[in-house]
């Protein structure tokens, strides 16, 4: 560099760049950028388990709800990208150009003095201006490649923090493997935590909560209840805190049949509460209790609909006064305090559900229709269940009275013996009274003879003629000679009537009157009763005549004293 002057002369050839720099240049390159993308991997295994073992140290200490164990984990993301894109990034994509390597080299190795940079640069092409000695370049590059060829550049580069770091790379993990392996299900757990898990911390009491967030009725008494695995406390807490005031404790009552289990019991809760166990190390996370109003009946229409045999338009009913015919079809149209997701008629005596229909433009209006049996029923309720999954509870229960279609009557006027006495060719009036509380659909003459076909019943269907009266007092005249086979003296007949009313729901009811006895004698027999029935009412005219004589008598002499005449 000293023989200055020479750079003036006439240029005699071209400078091949050295072969010999350029490969010790690009394993240098090589061994800079190696080391530093081993440093920095180790670099970011080293930090990412050091921050992973503090955050779950912190986490096992303090309990760190969701939202911190997120802020953590993404700040531990963040530090590992850091590192890996300032580390192990960067030097791959923007690795260190041969200008910077030769200053590399001469800042490790002084007796280059310059020459080294100076070589790779005028060896490039159109490095050498024009004038200039070819020669001197030429020189300058021999002498630069003697010094080189003894040394590896290789060697300058710096490996202190890749053994630093390489040897925390190691023993780090292997600590980590063997802290995990001893420490597994609470390790296990914690690794889970820290990517956002929601199972609690491991204690060595474990709380489980069956019903942890839950939605109730407003003045429910609600039961907050846990149970623990592994040491059993022998006491603990609650911690409960209502929006409209400040936190309470409550001590927890623990189950004598099974220890394990611990509770408190809220009585009339009427607003929402936060709550969280405390036993023994374990805390269990907090939990939210929703308090919202039960759906209730705001209102109820009912409208009975009589049997078709009854005859009588439907009718509405009130809630007090449901004394219902049975057979009838009861409708309800209900209206509950909430939009309902779904309701039913539950019935009381006969155990049924009824589901209910809901109106398309009011979730609140429901609709529904049952027949009224004729035993069973005491009554019904509203199951209702709103939008919020909330169910009506202890609803009131609406008596219904069943009052059945009673059974018709029919009594036997005439003849108004109990036996009476007839000839085989007798024509017998046989007058009734048949009553029904809505209509009489049939009447029949029942019979039977004693010594005839083995006693069998026979029927005589009486004509209503088309009628279907409530009431009837009619006299049928009953020809005993039309009896086939003939009858003879001395057979005795068995009679009675039965009405049957027009009820095709629940019925028929089928009324009997009394059975009565008719008894076939002779014309002579006969016409001897009939003179003996005969002086039996002229004796008892006689005896009316009698009576009435001495009752005018007595009748007189009163008069006569009270008017004071002798």
């Amino acid at each position: 560099m000293s023989q200055a002057a020479d750079l003036s002369l006439p240029v005699t050839g071209q400078i091949r760049a050295s072969p010999l720099l350029q490969q010790r240049i690009n394993a240098l390159r090589a061994r800079h950028v190696l080391v530093a993308l081993l440093t920095g991997v180790a670099m970011a295994v080293v930090v990412s388990l050091e921050l992973l073992a503090l955050a779950m140290f912190a986490d096992w200490w303090l309990d760190l709800p969701w939202a911190a164990r997120l802020v953590s984990l993404v700040a531990q993301l963040a530090v590992l990208g850091y590192i890996l894109l300032r580390f192990v990034a960067a030097p791959l994509m923007r690795q260190p150009d041969d200008d910077e390597l030769a200053l590399m080299v001469e800042r490790a190795r002084p007796e280059f003095r310059s020459r080294l940079i100076v070589s790779l640069q005028l060896t490039r092409p159109a490095a050498v201006p024009a004038g200039s000695s070819v020669s001197l370049v030429g020189a300058l590059v021999e002498e630069t490649e003697s010094l080189a060829r003894p040394g590896d550049f290789t060697q300058i580069v710096p490996t202190d923090r890749l053994k630093k770091f390489g040897i925390l790379a190691v023993l780090i993990p292997l600590m980590a493997g063997m802290g995990f392996a001893a420490g597994h299900e609470t390790c296990a757990v914690l690794l889970q935590r820290i990517f956002l898990s929601t199972v609690p911390v491991p204690r060595k009491t474990r709380i489980i909560v069956p019903e942890g967030d839950r939605v109730v009725g407003r003045g429910d008494t609600v039961r907050l209840e846990a149970f623990v695995q592994g040491i059993i406390p022998s006491q603990g807490k609650v911690e409960v805190k209502f929006r409209s005031r400040r936190g309470q404790e409550f001590p927890l009552e623990q189950n004598r049949d099974n220890k394990s289990n611990f509770a408190r019991t809220l009585e009339n809760v009427q607003d929402d509460f936060t709550y969280r166990f405390s036993l023994g190390d374990g805390l269990s996370p907090t939990f939210h209790v929703k308090a919202i109003p039960r759906p209730t009946v705001a209102n109820i229409e009912c409208r009975q609909e009589f049997p078709a045999y009854v005859g009588q338009p439907p009718q509405g009913r009130s809630l007090g006064d449901l004394s219902l015919l049975a057979g009838s079809v009861l409708k309800l149209k209900v209206t509950a305090t909430k939009d309902l997701q779904s309701a039913a008629v539950q019935l009381a005596g006969v155990d049924s559900y009824i589901a209910m229909e809901g109106s398309p433009s009011n979730p609140r209006e429901w609709t529904s229709q049952f027949s009224i049996p004729a035993k069973g029923l005491t009554g019904f309720q509203i199951q209702m269940l709103d939008t919020e999954k909330m169910e009506s509870r202890d609803s009131a229960v609406y008596r219904v009275d069943v009052l059945p279609d009673k059974v018709p009557t029919v009594r036997i006027l005439k003849p108004d013996r109990k036996e009476e006495l007839v000839t085989r060719v007798a024509t017998v009036p046989v007058q009734f009274e048949a009553r029904d509380d809505f209509a009489i659909a049939r009447i029949t003459l029942h019979y039977k003879v004693d010594k005839l076909n083995e006693g069998a019943e026979k029927k005589i269907e009486l004509d209503l003629e088309d009628q279907l009266p409530r009431q009837i007092r009619p006299t049928y005249l009953w020809n005993i000679g039309s009896i086939s086979p003939d009858l003879s003296e001395g057979h005795l007949i068995e009679y009675w009537l039965t009405v049957e009313d027009n009820n095709d729901v629940t019925g028929p009811g089928i009324g009997s009157s009394d059975h009565q006895m008719a008894k076939v004698v002779s014309q002579e027999q006969k016409r001897d009763d009939l003179l003996s029935r005969a002086g039996d009412y002229l004796g008892s005219i006689s005896d009316v005549a009698s009576d009435q004589e001495k009752l005018n008598k007595s009748l007189g002499q009163i008069i006569k004293a009270k008017a004071g005449i002798p």
